[in-house]
């Protein structure tokens, strides 16, 4: 079996698109690629002139800073991509799904890191990108298919989240700031008649009997104590630092509904529950009941817009404990009003949930398919599963007989794989 490489199957998009013509739906950069396989939400900038790579509807578009992201998307519509984004278009030798499946293995992602330069900011080789190895295999379409519907799910939960934030933000503007939520008739209570008091606190007036507190007074603000180097990529638990990307650790130090703030950076603000663990700049807040963790996240957020809205007219460079402690909270008479933002949490981090089971299924499935320890069946056959003698002294030989010398632990990797899926008399 001849082994051949990304380059006999795809090339390196190199036309151009005026970014006049582009707008923050059509417009890709690494910035709004997800990561973890996750596709792309829209971007919050477009450069004001110049040239962008133009992708068409198909392409594979790929993040190339930071490759360990597993930034990948499949074009769904045409656009611009900015220069830090690969645009790899399928030559048509390949089933496209099929392709796209290959360059969305773990093991594509790491041999991209083996061939990557640069320490802080690792930047993918095109070179080494186009040399990964690629093997034909049956049922192109089948393959291709199981794993694009499994990429299409994990993507409409990411857009029903988004959803569900909008919908959070929009009920919370609502009830706490114009004060319309549903009274005992199920009417807007401000707009209704409900009776408003002057809060000396805050400076305006706010529905009678409620009270405002602040976040020192509903927990105990936390840090976390680890560094960057704490991370590992196959960790158990989810490792929180001032990024948007949430990496993984073996250890957790945190169990609980928690808030977690970058104290620094673009000072986003996420939200879990469970174990985990946190980087040093980056605040925990795990309320001391439970029913105010969706509303604590509202307020967080809210303070994170004010602070990137530079009302105060200086640019903050990071967010102190005094600032975390200090965030205001309404506390209405009944705090039953706080359980929608309990629920709407909790329906997203579900369906993250979901997300991470079928990126396991995925991880799994995958590689046992290009090797052909798993296989679909024909029309009269079963599913075939074998596990693979032990072969490592005849993959070395047959290593050395094909000419190749792996450039690091990834390329060996992806070749024993290969030679895996090959037939007996092909390893001869």
């Amino acid at each position: 079996m001849k082994i051949n490489r990304l380059s006999d199957y795809a090339f390196y998009v190199e036309d151009k698109i005026d970014v006049f013509t582009l707008n923050k739906k059509n417009y890709i950069s690494v910035d709004n690629m997800l990561p973890s396989y996750r596709g792309i939400t829209a971007a919050e900038y477009i450069p004001l002139k110049g040239i962008c790579t133009h992708f068409r509807k198909g392409d594979i578009l790929i993040g190339n800073i930071r490759p360990y992201f597993k930034k990948i998307w499949l074009a769904t519509f045409d656009g611009g991509c900015s220069n830090d984004v690969l645009c790899i278009r399928n030559k048509g030798k390949l089933n496209q799904n099929y392709l796209y499946s290959l360059l969305c293995q773990n093991l594509f992602f790491k041999y991209m890191m083996s061939g990557s330069k640069g320490s802080k900011m690792p930047r993918g080789d095109k070179n080494h990108i186009m040399d990964f190895p690629i093997v034909e295999l049956k049922h192109q379409i089948d393959i291709g298919t199981l794993f694009v519907n499994l990429y299409k799910k994990i993507i409409i939960n990411s857009k029903i989240n988004t959803q569900l934030e909008e919908l959070a933000k929009t009920i919370y503007d609502y009830w706490f700031l114009q004060f319309e939520f549903p009274n005992e008739e199920g009417k807007p209570y401000k707009s209704s008649g409900g009776k408003m008091v002057y809060n000396e606190q805050l400076k305006r007036e706010i529905p009678e009997g409620w009270k405002v507190v602040k976040v020192k007074d509903l927990l105990n603000v936390q840090t976390g104590k680890e560094d960057a180097n704490f991370s590992s990529e196959d960790g158990k638990y989810k490792f929180f630092t001032c990024s948007q990307e949430v990496l993984r650790c073996n250890q957790y130090a945190f169990n609980g509904k928690s808030i977690l703030l970058a104290g620094n950076g673009d000072f986003n603000v996420k939200h879990f529950s469970g174990k985990f663990n946190a980087y040093q700049r980056t605040y925990v807040l795990i309320p001391n009941n439970d029913v105010y963790y969706g509303v604590l996240y509202m307020a967080t957020t809210k303070l994170v817009a004010k602070l990137k809205a530079g009302s105060n007219g200086s640019i903050v460079k990071f967010i102190t404990k005094g600032d975390v402690e200090n965030i205001e909270i309404l506390k209405p008479l009944d705090t039953k009003i706080y359980h929608i933002f309990n629920k709407i949490l909790n329906l997203i981090e579900m369906n993250e949930e979901e997300n991470q089971e079928l990126s396991s299924l995925r991880d799994f499935l995958l590689p046992l398919l290009m090797n052909g320890q798993v296989t679909f069946k024909d029309e009269n056959e079963e599913v075939e599963k074998f596990v693979s003698p032990k072969r490592f002294d005849k993959f070395n030989q047959w290593k050395q007989m094909q000419g190749y010398a792996a450039r690091g632990e990834a390329d060996d990797e992806i070749l024993k794989k290969i030679y895996d899926a090959m037939d007996e008399d092909d390893k001869k």
